[in-house]
């Protein structure tokens, strides 16, 4: 029998209860088929993941699941031994302060890969503090060489 520990973040976390779910199977299983699993054990968790129903786009807005630092999409198959991380995708910045428009957030992924060192063990928690790169904004078309 193949199992793999799947990790949640919050608030899926909060939805299921608990922090960490370890998952048995027979044969193969996709993560599509792991999340209707654990839907069918847990109201709040199927109310706010599978809700009408599960698309990959819908998804991708709402969780990132990483296995050894790639993204599962739901049709991936999970292998035996595996150890799956579920996150909340990170949201912040605005649009440039120069914009007349509403600010709105900037959605993203990050990685990271944290040494292993007593000071960091999984599971801990971290600080991101992102520069105010240029290259992030909205920019002005920039001026021709006859100022035009």
């Amino acid at each position: 029998m193949s199992e793999a520990t799947f990790w949640f973040s919050n608030p899926f976390r909060e939805w299921i209860g608990q922090r960490t779910v370890t998952v048995r199977w027979e044969g193969r299983i996709t993560l599509r088929e792991v999340l209707d699993r654990l839907a069918a054990d847990n109201s709040r968790f199927r109310a706010n993941v599978i809700g009408g129903g599960l698309r990959q786009e819908t998804f991708d807005n709402l969780a990132a699941v990483i296995l050894d630092g790639d993204f599962l999409a739901l049709d991936s198959v999970i292998p035996d031994a595996a150890k799956v991380d579920v996150l909340t995708p990170l949201a912040g910045g605005a649009d440039s302060v120069r914009s007349t428009t509403r600010r709105r957030p900037i959605r993203c992924w990050v990685r990271l890969r944290m040494p292993t060192t007593p000071a960091f063990r999984r599971g801990d928690r971290v600080s991101l503090r992102l520069p105010n790169d240029p290259r992030l904004l909205p920019q002005e078309p920039a001026a021709d060489a006859n100022g035009g």
